[in-house]
């Protein structure tokens, strides 16, 4: 009889403990479950992949489950685009296929480039460590590559910025907006927004010593809203275009 509590009590106190320590995992295996099945049912991904095993790219298993007339590339990319939205939504974290480091921007977008160059403004260096990308206010920042945050906030002469580790590579986004859509410690990955340019002018950072021409506080040593990308080799700046390329 003993024998039998103390096994009935055991047997409570382990559906207990087992209970305690996943509890917390309801919810997110929830959400990975529903997100599984909507995507199934967009996709119909479940019944390509029993078909068609050999084909592991979701837009060229849209396209081959349907006939071109019925389904085109327009429509697949639409599709994907849209289950990436939702995904976005949900997590927070949006993902992009570019290689520059503005969004929508390229080379031909550079305003100032790598190394000597005459002072733009009074008191500007002579030699650029980086590259000036022109960009409106609210155009979004991309990874290059993964890496580590290390910086996502005030930064001096470079205003707001955005620092990011990656092996042997430090690059940083400088003039961004205080409205960081990452943060100190967060690993990224390539492609993924990080953030978006900043204003001209930014109020409420302590002895901001850098103003315009009316006396108003600015984004750092900026004469303009845009994005001035850094890139450092083991600590020695480098022209950017080198790796993005």
């Amino acid at each position: 009889m003993i024998k039998e509590q103390t096994k009935r009590l055991l047997r409570k106190r382990i559906t207990a403990f087992a209970f305690t320590l996943l509890r917390p995992l309801f919810v997110p295996i929830i959400i990975i479950i529903i997100l599984f099945l909507l995507v199934c049912y967009i996709t119909d991904i479940l019944s390509l992949g029993n078909k068609n095993k050999d084909k592991v790219d979701m837009a060229k298993e849209v396209k081959y489950y349907y006939s071109e007339k019925e389904y085109t590339d327009d429509d697949s990319k639409t599709l994907l685009d849209s289950v990436q939205d939702f995904l976005d939504s949900i997590f927070g974290t949006k993902f992009v296929n570019a290689e520059f480091p503005v969004l929508g921007k390229s080379e031909d977008d550079i305003t100032s480039p790598f190394g000597y160059r005459e002072a733009p403004t009074s008191g500007a260096s002579t030699y650029h460590n980086g590259i000036d990308i022109a960009a409106k206010e609210g155009t979004e920042l991309v990874a290059i590559m993964d890496g580590k945050v290390t910086k996502a906030s005030w930064g001096g002469s470079g205003g707001y910025t955005i620092t990011i580790v990656s092996g042997e590579y430090t690059y940083s986004y400088c003039h961004c907006s205080p409205e960081f859509k990452v943060q100190v410690g967060d690993e990224v990955k390539k492609g993924q927004i990080i953030g978006t340019v900043g204003p001209k002018n930014v109020y409420g950072v302590p002895g901001n010593p850098y103003k315009d021409s009316e006396g108003n506080p600015t984004n750092g040593a900026t004469t303009g809203s845009h994005c001035h990308f850094t890139v450092r080799k083991n600590g020695e700046a480098i022209d950017p275009l080198e790796i993005l390329k």
